[in-house]
């Protein structure tokens, strides 16, 4: 078993689903260990692009907060904003 080049504009669902298939083929335990080694490079390789992919978004998620109730003013603070 080698490991399967990751696509560049693979999609966070697609690359959740391929590493969840790569820990299943780890836990069955009936992966010869050359096949078990490159299922976990994979696996590896797929969690460091869902890690990016969530980076990502968390940078760019903002929240709208209602500043003033009676102008219906909004705020808008990103994410590491309201980490504080």
């Amino acid at each position: 078993m080698t490991m399967k080049k990751i696509a560049k504009n693979i999609k966070f669902e697609e690359a959740l689903a391929e590493l969840e298939q790569q820990v299943q083929l780890l836990e069955s335990g009936e992966l010869p260990l050359e096949e078990a080694l490159a299922a976990f490079q994979q696996g590896v390789a797929l969690s460091k692009v869902c890690m990016t992919k969530l980076n990502t978004v968390q940078q760019e998620v903002e929240k709208i907060v209602v500043a003033d109730d009676d102008d219906n003013e909004y705020e808008l603070e990103t994410f590491a904003e309201l980490e504080d």
